[in-house]
């Protein structure tokens, strides 16, 4: 045979490596979520800006050629237009990826009658205290949507119910105000 003739051959899905993979929607839902959890809060943000939050990223080995180019952008610049956006710039208090451990008694998630208790971790995407001084709490979802909000509330309720029970037991205060941000519906859902 000849070299060129090789050259003819696919490369066999094994020997592929990541970056000739096409990127899996929940590959593409973490790198939106890395990307609105570094947004400076407070700034006016137009695509350029996105943009070069994308390339830094890029640039500083964080993400690939590939993964960047797989980010919806646009996405991302309609969270910076948003309710939610607005509040946080004149939020009193702003907290990002906050880290949770609580135990839990076992029969809330088994739904049986065991004595065992459970321990819980997570993070929470954000919180904040308004400027009226309210306790607000926020989960970003990326999940492609068939039936609206409607079905984001039934899938996450109970994990943002004890996201609300952690946040309570650390701040001991109660959340007034809890959302999902859907970037997939580029808008808030109040819970």
């Amino acid at each position: 045979y000849s070299e060129s003739s090789y050259d003819k051959f696919e490369i066999p899905k094994f020997m592929k490596s990541d970056e000739q993979e096409k990127l899996t929607g929940a590959r593409k839902g973490t790198l939106l979520h890395l990307c609105m959890q570094k947004l400076e809060i407070g700034k006016d943000y137009e695509l350029s800006d996105i943009k070069e939050l994308v390339n830094s990223l890029k640039d500083r080995e964080i993400i690939t050629q590939l993964e960047a180019e797989n980010i919806n952008i646009n996405a991302i610049l309609k969270f910076t237009k948003s309710n939610i956006w607005e509040e946080l710039k004149n939020a009193k208090k702003v907290h990002r990826e906050e880290p949770f451990y609580m135990t839990i008694p076992a029969k809330e998630i088994y739904k049986k009658d065991v004595g065992e208790k459970i321990l819980v971790q997570g993070v929470i995407d954000l919180y904040y205290i308004d400027k009226n001084n309210d306790l607000v709490l926020l989960d970003y979802k990326t999940d492609y949507l068939e039936n609206g909000a409607e079905e984001l509330i039934q899938k996450y309720d109970s994990q943002l119910q004890l996201y609300k029970k952690a946040l309570e037991d650390a701040l001991n205060r109660k959340v007034d105000k809890i959302y999902i941000y859907s970037t997939y519906l580029g808008k808030e859902i109040k819970i």
